[in-house]
């Protein structure tokens, strides 16, 4: 399949001041210049920022956030971003890394699955004053080593440090998921949009998640409702939307492409499906 996406790196290297190494590492500093994206974006990097003054708002597939500083988000690669609005007074600094340069490292400090499973879950993490420090200590550091072209091993070495401004940042992520206490409701909804998450591409009956959580579908979807506001419909339409809107709008695919993709039976049944969600066509959001 042709997937071509929109290059972010290109993006942020055409229109900002950044220091990089290649396409594998981009560092960025002055973020808050970054072009807000009106619509959902997939990603094709990994992008971890630490803020140290300011807020944002936004979202990461079906996470919202309002974030004030300081906080660290990370957001991997594949995932859906909406980048919505960052303040004037933001500063602080983001890491754009690309996937072969991210899968070097980022499987080594996944134990117990963080950055597979609980950064997906809950992408942010409000920071202390100790991290702000380390992570300013971490930023000098990291330029220095940017700037040093000729050394062979440039590369290597911002992968290692790195790797070890992560591990500063992994307890407060995993903290926060193990301080979090679940109730038998929203410890369902948690399950159910999990599975939805892995499944939305195949699978749009509510009762293929009922029968995985042991539920009648309408039982199922009363609760879901009761919790989050919404059917269980609803969420599984919202993700599947979500995908279709990122892949029409930041990459090159055809329609048929993403219908295929999306295991739609036909264009034809995406294009309805698409319209009856959103209030026009595939062609029409994409134009817009």
């Amino acid at each position: 399949m042709n997937l071509t996406p929109f290059s972010w790196q290109n993006e942020i290297k055409g229109k900002l001041r950044t220091k990089s190494i290649g396409d594998d590492f981009i560092l960025l500093e002055n973020f808050a210049n970054v072009p807000k994206f009106l619509y959902p974006f997939k990603l094709e990097m990994t992008v971890a920022l630490l803020c140290t003054k300011g807020m944002i708002r936004g979202a990461i597939d079906m996470h919202s956030y309002d974030l004030h500083a300081p906080f660290s988000i990370i957001v991997r690669s594949g995932q859906v971003l909406h980048h919505e609005y960052v303040s004037s007074d933001f500063s602080g600094f983001c890491l754009v890394l690309s996937d072969s340069f991210a899968l070097e490292f980022l499987p080594q400090i996944d134990q117990p699955l963080l950055i597979a499973n609980i950064i997906k879950e809950r992408p942010y993490a409000q920071l202390s004053e100790e991290h702000i420090k380390i992570g300013k200590k971490y930023l000098t550091t990291l330029k220095k080593c940017i700037a040093m072209t000729e050394n062979p091993y440039r590369l290597e070495i911002i992968k290692y440090l790195t790797m070890t401004f992560f591990y500063v940042l992994r307890p407060k992520f995993q903290s926060q998921t193990e301080n979090t206490k679940l109730t038998r409701q929203t410890l369902l909804v948690e399950q159910f949009t999990n599975l939805v998450r892995e499944n939305f591409r195949r699978e749009r009956d509510t009762k293929f998640y009922a029968d995985r959580l042991f539920f009648q579908p309408q039982y199922m979807s009363k609760l879901i409702k009761q919790a989050t506001g919404k059917s269980a419909s609803d969420w599984i339409d919202d993700f599947v939307m979500l995908e279709a809107k990122a892949l029409l709008k930041s990459t090159h695919m055809t329609i048929q492409q993403i219908s295929d993709k999306l295991n739609f039976p036909s264009q034809s049944f995406f294009g309805k499906y698409f319209k009856r969600c959103e209030g026009v066509s595939p062609k029409e959001y994409r134009e817009k």
